[in-house]
């Protein structure tokens, strides 16, 4: 189903040339993007990931990440909203958006994950989790080993509120080995949180 919310007659934010279909791409970019609406869990966390991490997605969040494209936050938007609003994964307290360091932050320009959900955010019953926050400058998941990949998260994020009896939504661009999640995860538990649901825009986990 799409989203009245996020049609546009403009055209596609990838080719730059054909009309929309949905997500704000054209019939030929989505063709290239595979779709598996994949649910698996880490740990015993529920998770979802919407697409599966081609060279067509990569590309996508590259440009957007590296390149400083951040129209393509709306069809990462579009992409996040209908997957969870078909879903019920906005059934929860709060929404957070997976954090960067500051030195990321500035260094990137801007906080890529929740440029996407600020397009949504006002749209749905739950609020942002605030002050949850990375502290730990770490380096580039993709470009570590499997053990350097869960070490180098160690102690990465900071949260100190009581969360007793609330749920939280995870939101990330990409789930590899699932680490960032679960080191997210482990702060969220020492609040007593109730539960956690991640969503990321894709994933290399390829269930379906």
């Amino acid at each position: 189903m799409i989203d009245l919310l996020f049609l546009d007659k403009n055209l596609c934010y990838s080719c730059k040339e054909n009309e929309i279909i949905a997500h704000f791409l054209c019939k030929d970019c989505l063709k290239k993007l595979d779709y598996v609406a994949n649910n698996f869990l880490i740990d015993e966390y529920n998770a979802h990931a919407v697409y599966f991490y081609n060279e067509s997605m990569k590309n996508l969040i590259a440009d957007y990440k590296f390149n400083r494209n951040t129209s393509l936050s709306k069809v990462f938007a579009s992409i996040i909203f209908d997957y969870a609003r078909i879903n019920n994964l906005f059934d929860c307290n709060y929404i957070l958006p997976s954090p960067s360091s500051i030195a990321t932050l500035n260094n990137r320009g801007f906080d890529h994950i929740k440029m996407i959900t600020d397009h949504f955010i006002n749209k749905v019953p739950c609020e942002y989790l605030y002050d949850f926050k990375k502290i730990k400058n770490t380096q580039a998941q993709h470009n570590l080993g499997k053990e350097d990949r869960a070490y180098n998260l160690i102690d990465a994020f900071s949260f100190n509120q009581d969360l007793t009896g609330k749920s939280v939504l995870l939101i990330d661009d990409l789930i590899t080995t699932g680490n960032t999640a679960m080191e997210i995860i482990k702060v969220l538990e020492k609040s007593n949180i109730k539960e956690v649901t991640v969503l990321s825009i894709t994933s290399e986990r390829r269930i379906n």
